[in-house]
């Protein structure tokens, strides 16, 4: 767990092709947008995240943040965008700008027939093994487009079929960047009001430009079942990912799946629990799909994905909030037999004091196990004050430390921070 800037995340996202889409469909829906921007001033007593020669700095980081969703009609788009420019002021690292975000829309062409598209942009490591810094980042962009059209046989079961094209591009020119088409075949019976399941037929060809190719093909059951207090959806079935490069050729099978919980325990808590098993590569979108999941860029494409997340909330009569999650996952490299694994537990507290003020504690531990057979541990706490000025104006002050500890000396580091953010809303 890690400190969060107050003034939001830094969202932005930039798509030709879906910012077409999301013009045309403008002038016949009526959108809600806000609009938001602040200054974060975040101090470190070792920026770089070092095991010695300890170099203290202060960012400076400012941000603009704009959401949009439009209401309900033959077209649809969702955005979700920021712009940050930070600046080091001892110059720990170079100023630049950050952009995290999403942008998605849709419209319906005929009957049945809808043309989506989604663009999503974000800052990954490249480097899991080492410390979370602005060397040790990337930008990723992903964008999607595609047709998906519903074909309605009863009243109880549907066909659909679908195709995409993706891209995947890094900032950095050492990361694989990559096109991937895909074509699927589903079919979908509702047992019940509560119940409905199907099958799901999929392929998918992607290209690196390193000259690699990669197939995967798909067989999945489909399952949707809805109690009370209780949902649970989810995937079964098998996949085969044929890898090539060269006169190099690899092949793996593999039994994989999804499934996703949400259970009221009664009306101020919710448990929730998220499982994910494939076979895919690092331009995939399984970051963005699980968010705590993160790939190890230096490793080779193909890649043998489980991660599992549980996590639960709860309001209490006071208005405070607790918020626990545990999380796990593997990834086990196809082409070079390496393997990590990465385990995590991050705990929230926030409490109001007044109407006005309220304050926060966040604690977080992450283990790391290496093929190497190194290990890292992580922990870091943090706590801080939220205080409304205005309707519209809010600041955050708050305090942490950060400490890793590793098998590999070089690996470890102590930080101390402070930080203190402004935010207003425009609209």
């Amino acid at each position: 767990m890690d400190e969060t800037y107050g003034s939001g995340k830094i969202r932005w996202i930039t798509s030709i092709g879906t910012g077409l889409l999301i013009a045309s469909a403008a002038p016949a829906i009526a959108a809600t947008n806000t609009l938001s921007g602040g200054i974060d001033n975040r101090f470190s007593d070792n920026a770089r995240r070092t095991a010695s020669n300890e170099q203290s700095d202060l960012e400076t980081r400012v941000n603009l943040n704009y959401q949009h969703r439009s209401d309900p009609g033959q077209c649809t788009s969702s955005v979700d965008m920021g712009l940050g420019y930070g600046y080091w002021h001892d110059d720990a690292f170079d100023s630049e700008v950050y952009t995290n975000g999403m942008l998605m829309g849709q419209c319906e062409l005929a009957k049945g027939l809808v043309w989506q598209a989604s663009d999503r942009i974000s800052q990954v490591t490249q480097d899991s093994s080492q410390a979370d810094t602005p060397d040790n980042r990337t930008r990723k962009n992903v964008f999607r487009t595609g047709p998906v059209y519903t074909l309605e046989l009863t009243q109880v079961d549907e066909l659909q079929f679908s195709a995409a094209y993706e891209n995947t591009e890094f900032e950095e020119p050492e990361e694989p960047d990559s096109d991937r088409v895909t074509g699927s075949v589903a079919y979908n019976h509702i047992f019940s009001e509560t119940l409905q399941g199907g099958l799901s037929l999929s392929a998918e060809r992607t290209e690196l430009d390193t000259g690699e190719e990669l197939d995967r093909e798909s067989a999945v059951v489909t399952f949707d079942k809805t109690w009370a207090t209780t949902q649970v959806s989810g995937s079964l079935g098998v996949n085969r990912l044929e890898t090539s490069r060269g006169t190099q050729d690899t092949s793996t099978d593999g039994v994989t799946g999804t499934f996703n919980l949400t259970r009221e325990i009664n009306p101020t808590s919710e448990f929730t629990l998220y499982a994910n098993r494939r076979l895919t590569d690092q331009t995939s979108t399984v970051g963005i799909q699980f968010q705590d999941f993160e790939f190890d860029l230096d490793q080779t494409s193909a890649v043998e994905v489980t991660a599992i997340r549980a996590g639960y909330n709860n309001r209490f009569s006071n208005g405070s909030v607790f918020t626990a999650g545990l999380s796990t996952s593997r990834s086990d490299y196809i082409q070079t037999g390496e393997r990590e694994e990465r385990s995590g537990i991050d705990l929230g507290y926030t409490r109001p004091v007044t109407e006005l003020l309220s304050w926060f504690a966040e604690a977080g531990y992450q283990h790391q196990r290496f093929e190497e057979a190194a290990e890292d541990n992580l922990v870091s706490v943090s706590a801080g004050l939220d205080y409304r000025l205005t309707n519209r104006m809010d600041i955050r002050s708050s305090i942490g430390r950060r400490q890793k500890f590793s098998d590999f000396t070089s690996r470890e580091y102590d930080e101390n921070w402070i930080m203190v953010s402004l935010n207003y809303r425009f609209f």
